[in-house]
């Protein structure tokens, strides 16, 4: 009950914003050619619950994420509101997470609903996690992300890390759960691990390489294998590069994102259409770039050296969910903003620890203190504006002869299943 009394509030706050912020999505029509494929093939599917976990989901096919578009075709069928309402408010849950997690880990409250405020509004990732069925995914695993994590520092806080406490118990069945949504258990140890190495005084110096990271790792492992002999990999990479190219691509692409989390702009079709002022801005990209990635490599160093254990905590935890995405593009190709998502996190509590640290300086200045907050200001303009922006070219096609005959697809698909379903069943001959 108490903690329902301190923070049923604060997630309602946030599930206010983000429905505020984002609701006109939910009168969205069907646009995105996957979500298409994907209910067509729930719509194949819905009535052999066995068969649905073979479906082809977003790079990888899991039962936990199959199962659930099962349950949401049951609720919603073709219509598309109701699955994006769902990912809103599962990316409320989600900035309700952060602040909990942040809050723990500093603590400072304000920081913390400042942090989950600008997650709630996409500030890093831009809408783009919000906006297409297929995005349950990355949704359901950020969830199940950071469930894990918050429940693994309660039980090293409050149990020693010990592997008998229900806190490890529940952390261990979410991370189960993340292993039937995704093959990311290496990242999610990788952060675990950061968290340990960074607080060690605060843990009293216990042992890092402990029993309850030993029992994640080799879930990890046996999940790892599992997903290799018997799941679905859909060929991420046409044709691999050699390692060497492979390692300075990877190693490019993390500035590359990082950069798009600070400059959200690479050649689309929204920049195509955008005033003048913008394309201005968007021929000195170059430059801008460059200060950025010097900016970012600048803060990361300095903030290792000389910023507090929380601080160099979000920072690693920004590279380390950020290094499984960063041998999925090539060359020049086009960035993708949902693989931001989890690490927009890092940025989001950088953001909003700069922001109250400027404030906390100024606070004799009466109304001069809230001048920082004009940056996260920004960031959030941009967020609504670009997601806005995104929204009305995705609503175009959709209208479009293309967008059209994807949707006519659809209804004759279930316009078949419909029939099949009204017709007898053949009498049984003796």
């Amino acid at each position: 009950m108490k903690f329902l009394r301190v923070h049923l509030p604060i997630f309602l706050l946030l599930l206010a914003i983000t429905f505020a912020a984002f609701g006109y999505l939910l009168t969205t029509p069907l646009w995105d050619n996957l979500d298409f494929t994907i209910l067509c093939d729930a719509n194949a599917q819905s009535q052999h619950v066995s068969e649905m976990v073979r479906h082809i989901g977003f790079y990888f096919s899991q039962p936990l994420l199959q199962l659930a578009f099962l349950v949401q075709f049951r609720w919603f069928g073709i219509n598309p509101a109701g699955y994006l309402a769902v990912n809103l408010f599962i990316h409320a849950f989600n900035a309700f997470l952060v602040y909990m997690l942040v809050n723990m880990l500093f603590p400072r409250k304000r920081m913390a609903l400042l942090a989950a405020a600008l997650f709630a509004l996409t500030v890093g990732s831009y809408g783009k996690p919000v906006m297409t069925i297929h995005q349950l995914e990355s949704l359901l695993l950020a969830a199940l992300h950071l469930l894990v994590l918050y429940c693994f520092i309660r039980n090293d806080f409050r149990r020693e890390g010990g592997v008998l406490s229900a806190w490890f118990g529940l952390g261990l069945l979410l991370y189960l759960a993340t292993g039937l949504t995704k093959a990311a258990s290496f990242s999610l140890i990788s952060t675990l691990i950061a968290y340990k190495v960074f607080f060690n005084p605060w843990r009293k110096g216990r042992a890092i390489v402990s029993p309850d990271i030993l029992v994640f790792l080799v879930i990890g492992i046996l999940f790892h294998w599992g997903q290799n002999r018997w799941g679905f990999g859909a060929g991420i990479l046409r044709e691999p590069p050699s390692f060497d190219k492979f390692t300075l691509i990877s190693f490019k692409n993390i500035f590359r994102y990082l950069n798009l989390m600070f400059f959200p702009m690479q050649q689309s079709p929204v920049l195509e259409h955008s005033s003048r002022l913008v394309l201005g801005i968007y021929e000195a990209r170059t430059l801008i770039r460059t200060i950025v990635t010097l900016s970012v490599i600048s803060y990361s160093f300095f903030g290792f050296v000389f910023g507090s254990k929380a601080v160099r905590f979000f920072i690693a935890w920004t590279y380390i969910t950020l290094l499984p995405f960063t041998g999925v593009t090539t060359g020049g190709d086009w960035l993708n903003l949902t693989h931001l998502y989890l690490t927009s996190l890092g940025f989001c509590v950088i953001l909003s620890a700069g922001t109250m640290g400027c404030m906390n300086l100024l606070k004799v200045r009466r109304w001069r203190k809230y001048a920082p907050f004009a940056v996260p200001a920004l960031f959030i303009s941009v967020a609504m504006l670009l997601t806005f922006k995104l929204d009305r070219q995705h609503r175009a096609f959709a209208e479009s002869q293309r967008g059209q005959q994807w949707e006519q697809m659809l209804l004759e698909s279930c316009n078949e299943r419909d029939v099949r379903q009204q017709e007898p069943s053949p009498v049984p001959q003796r």
